[in-house]
């Protein structure tokens, strides 16, 4: 791939959660299609509009007629990584960026715990459980004991969830047999001793067949809420959060892996343990992933022919806070988003038109996107957020800052656990908490 980013034509291929990376690439690219996958027997407008309207994307259910156009294809979720088609696309020379075969250890728990067993990497106690009746005579016997409960490939049934209460856990048994149905004692569930750690940081990067970047982010994230992080160079990573990573190489080698990487590791008693894999774009973190490459077409263009490109690092920090809808959750959701600060804010896949981005009732009416700061300090970062948080004041939405503060306890006890951060000094939390009244 010897074309500059503006003559390369791109083709996101991506079901909404990652329309983010087809409008950084659009700010440099010739050409972007945005192609969402129709899952559906019948389709519905509010399916349709989720990636139409953009002024610089061109929304498309077929990418095929558009394929003279194309000289990348870009699978950011590993949902969508159809190693057939892949394969075919490659095999006609256009350049894949992809899980390809790796994506099976995110969707498959069983695949994943026996590669940890492969590798030696260490992992919870873990029970692997077929059908509801059996699972619901399992924790019947541990009740009060603190474990989570896990399922493979189905996340849209079920996200991960922790056992607490007797009430909840029948609750939420119930709720997944009128799910599963008749099928229920087919669906297999995992079941992990909880690990006691206030430790959680990760990498965040990316790998193209094998190859990792000399420097990468460290980041900590309060799940769904928000994210910090830093960039490090990759032979100073502590062991703790990087070794994880270099253990699965020679699998993303031969899967011919050109995707991002994510791990979030669980440090206890001075183990590693990554519980739940991401190869893929990851959210958040994936966000500012976009930004904080100054080069990132340059970087999926060419990594998608398998050259590794190093990242040009356009602040040394970063942060993220996740954007809730707070309007009308029984109509279409929509809001105007400034100019200033649009570069900044990351909504999933949305329609455009009348100057405003609009999301449909159909959709998850919370979470909408996430708010990216950058800078060279932690302070520069949450003026960063704040000022986008100010500039959104008027739209429907919330955008909550507070939650950073934990993250920077998380990090200082990281660090007095020897796991290395920054030597810029963490804000107290007190500022934070100030500044998001």
């Amino acid at each position: 791939m010897n074309k500059d980013i503006a003559d390369i034509g791109f083709c996101v291929y991506d079901r909404g959660t990652f329309f983010p990376v087809a409008e950084r690439l659009a700010r440099q690219a010739k050409k972007v299609f945005y192609c969402r996958p129709q899952g559906e027997s019948f389709t519905t407008f509010a399916q349709y509009a989720l990636g139409d309207g953009h002024e610089n994307i061109q929304f498309t259910a077929d990418f095929w007629k558009h394929k003279n156009e194309i000289d990348v294809f870009i699978f950011p979720d590993s949902n969508d990584s159809d190693e057939g088609l892949q394969a075919e696309l490659e095999g006609q020379g256009f350049g894949v960026w992809a899980s390809k075969g790796a994506s099976s250890l995110e969707q498959m728990r069983g695949q994943w715990l026996r590669k940890c067993e492969e590798l030696g990497l260490p992992m919870p106690k873990t029970e692997t459980i077929k059908g509801l009746t059996n699972l619901r005579l399992y924790l019947a016997e541990h009740e009060g004991e603190k474990l989570f409960v896990k399922i493979s490939r189905f996340r849209g049934d079920m996200e991960t969830w922790e056992t607490k209460t007797p009430s909840q856990v029948r609750n939420k048994l119930d709720y997944l047999s009128l799910k599963f149905g008749p099928f229920q004692d087919g669906i297999t569930f995992y079941v992990q001793e909880a690990i006691e750690t206030d430790i959680e940081g990760g990498s965040d990067t990316y790998n193209i067949h094998g190859n990792y970047p000399d420097e990468v982010i460290l980041g900590y994230e309060r799940k769904g809420e928000s994210y910090f992080a830093t960039v490090k160079k990759r032979s100073e990573m502590a062991p703790e959060i990087w070794s994880p990573s270099e253990a699965i190489v020679p699998f993303l080698r031969d899967s011919r892996y050109a995707n991002f990487v994510s791990s979030e590791i669980r440090v206890a008693d001075r183990k590693s343990y990554w519980l739940d894999p991401c190869y893929r774009c990851p959210s958040p973190a994936g966000e500012e992933q976009l930004e904080m490459y100054a080069n990132f077409p340059e970087i999926v263009a060419r990594g998608a022919f398998g050259e590794l490109v190093q990242p040009e690092w356009a602040a040394n920090f970063c942060g993220e806070a996740v954007i809730e809808y707070c309007g009308d959750r029984d109509g279409w959701k929509s809001l105007v988003v400034p100019e200033e600060v649009r570069q900044w804010v990351k909504l999933y896949a949305c329609g455009y038109c009348d100057g405003a981005y609009h999301f449909p009732p159909a959709q998850d009416p919370e979470a909408i996107g996430c708010a990216v700061g950058l800078g060279d300090t932690p302070e520069e970062v949450l003026d960063r957020l704040k000022e986008i948080r100010d500039a959104l004041k008027d739209c429907p939405v919330s955008l909550r800052i507070e939650p950073i503060a934990d993250l920077f306890k998380e990090i200082e006890e990281a660090e007095a656990e020897g796991i290395p951060f920054s030597k810029e000094p963490m804000p107290e939390p007190a500022a934070v908490l100030e500044e998001a009244t």
